[in-house]
């Protein structure tokens, strides 16, 4: 019986030890389970499917630990999830990876797989949030890499300290001994009451061959303008971008999005055009309802119309999933019902 007791008191003292040492390291175990059924139909040449698609869903452990003098050591391990299969992607950890230490008067210094800032000013500049149907992506992150850049691996982020209502991002990318991949960006980031201010710009040295050019390599250029204010009845977002590279015509997309707040609800509705050289362009439209059970949780409704140019293959997010890709030139119409849950 004493051994049992022995026993007993050993593993409650190790259980204690475990719990406490996780306590002092803050981990958090965090995510987002967010699904729908949609319905699309294609023109030239008609097509209908149905499909169970899984949004914007991921799973993470964040954590700091407090190492005095206001410095403190971070991490971040998040992973895509999908939800109609239980899929996650082949990198596991594929949305952010990274350690770093931060600082109160300094900042903070990451070293790993990160989010660009277009990500981060695009995501507050857009009333569907960059999810569902009218998510501001589809126009942003297209074929060609006439897009931004929204994922930086191998990479050092510097995040600033506030500076009153602003504060700042750098990114540092490294080609580690490919042609290409020497890419840097920079963002503000300005907040302030109902009001809301973003610029976001990168660099990105990508592949010739890829945007029709002959040159091994060539550096594509992209700014982002976002901007939000909430009048209170209503929010209003807006989003421009313009991609450079040498030797070709711009390309620029715009994304303009409004959230009307209703009862335990809000409508939405956004609209969008991205142009690009060559009859490459797409417009969306596209229309939301948001209701809100919970702060967690919401079920929602939502329809949208993509027009491609003569030589576009825009697809709209999140059916692009599970679907085939569009072809030259074809029309997409959706319409869906879903429920997200944050944890």
């Amino acid at each position: 019986m004493s051994h049992k007791i022995h026993r007993h008191i050993a593993l409650g003292a190790l259980l204690a030890c475990s719990a406490s040492a996780f306590a002092q390291s803050g981990v958090t175990v965090y995510g987002r389970a967010d699904a729908a059924v949609y319905h699309q139909s294609r023109s030239n040449p008609g097509a209908n499917q149905w499909s169970l698609s899984s949004d914007t869903s991921y799973f993470g452990l964040r954590g700091n630990e407090d190492l005095g003098a206001g410095l403190s050591a971070t991490f971040k391990l998040e992973s895509q999830l999908d939800l109609s299969s239980g899929a996650s992607s082949a990198a596991f950890f594929n949305r952010e990876a990274y350690v770093g230490l931060s600082d109160r008067r300094l900042g903070t210094l990451q070293l790993g797989s990160m989010w660009g800032p277009s990500v981060w000013i695009s995501g507050k500049a857009d009333a569907f949030g960059r999810a569902q149907l009218g998510a501001v992506q589809t126009l942003l992150q297209g074929a060609n890499n006439r897009g931004n850049t929204f994922k930086f691996d191998n990479a050092v982020q510097y995040i600033t300290p506030k500076f009153g209502n602003v504060f700042g991002r750098a990114y540092v990318q490294a080609a580690e001994g490919a042609a290409t991949g020497r890419n840097y960006a920079l963002a503000l980031d300005y907040s302030s009451g109902p009001a809301f201010l973003g610029l976001a710009f990168d660099s990105a040295q990508i592949a010739g061959p890829t945007v029709g050019l002959a040159a091994p390599a060539v550096r594509a250029k992209t700014l982002g303008i976002g901007g939000a204010y909430n009048f209170g009845v209503a929010r209003l977002h807006g989003y421009y971008q313009r991609n450079q590279i040498a030797g070709l015509a711009d390309a620029n997309s715009a994304n303009v999005s409004a959230a009307i707040p209703v009862g335990s609800g809000e409508f939405r509705l956004a609209l969008g055009k991205w142009s690009r050289p060559g009859d490459a362009d797409a417009r969306r439209v596209a229309l939301g309802y948001a209701h809100f059970l919970s702060k967690r949780t919401q079920v929602y409704a939502n329809l949208a119309q993509l027009k491609n140019g003569s030589r576009s293959t825009s697809m709209l997010f999140p059916i692009s999933q599970d679907s085939a890709p569009a072809l030259a030139g074809q029309d997409v119409k959706a319409f869906g019902v879903g429920m997200r849950h944050m944890f």
